[in-house]
């Protein structure tokens, strides 16, 4: 006897997979290979700026989050020990906020004991330039200024250390 889904429960299928999509660990993809990544400068919490352009020749990792977002607040002390390892190194981090209040960033990367650079996305228009729907998504940026690899979704750190690895 063949079975088959009822239309109404392809459809739930579909959804499902849609609303879960970039929840997991595994679930990045590399959709930006060997793109330019924007330039921007980003007004930094601690004072001062980040610029990509003067960082250029450097590894570059950005975590664009939000205070709302669960995910983030996951994956949070596992950039914070990526970083201390890498940071000696040469490799630039980043946090960008997006869609969310300056207040509750800051109060996100207190609680999260995430104390990389970061900063909040007031216009939008960097994540606009970097095409981000959902949070966290992390990017690895090459010494020559180019996407290496976009992850969407809350990050392994063996996956982050590999990431990284490959582009020193």
């Amino acid at each position: 006897m063949r079975t088959s889904l009822r239309p109404w429960a392809t459809l739930a299928l579909i959804v499902g997979l849609l609303l879960t999509h970039g929840c997991g660990e595994h679930d990045g993809q590399t959709n930006a290979v060997l793109e330019d990544a924007a330039p921007f400068t980003l007004e930094l919490f601690s004072g001062g700026s980040f610029s990509l352009a003067e960082n250029k020749g450097k590894v570059i990792v950005i975590n664009f989050f939000a205070s709302w977002c669960v995910s983030c607040g996951e994956e949070s002390p596992m950039i914070e020990r990526v970083a201390k390892d890498y940071l000696p190194r040469g490799v630039a981090f980043l946090a960008v906020a997006v869609d969310d209040t300056e207040q509750k960033a800051r109060d996100y990367l207190k609680k999260a004991g995430l104390n990389i650079p970061a900063g909040l996305d007031k216009s939008g228009k960097i994540k606009d330039a970097y095409g981000i729907y959902g949070m966290p998504t992390t990017f690895f940026i090459d010494q020559a200024g180019k996407v290496r690899y976009m992850h969407a979704g809350a990050m392994g750190e063996q996956l982050m250390r590999h990431e990284i690895d490959r582009l020193l």
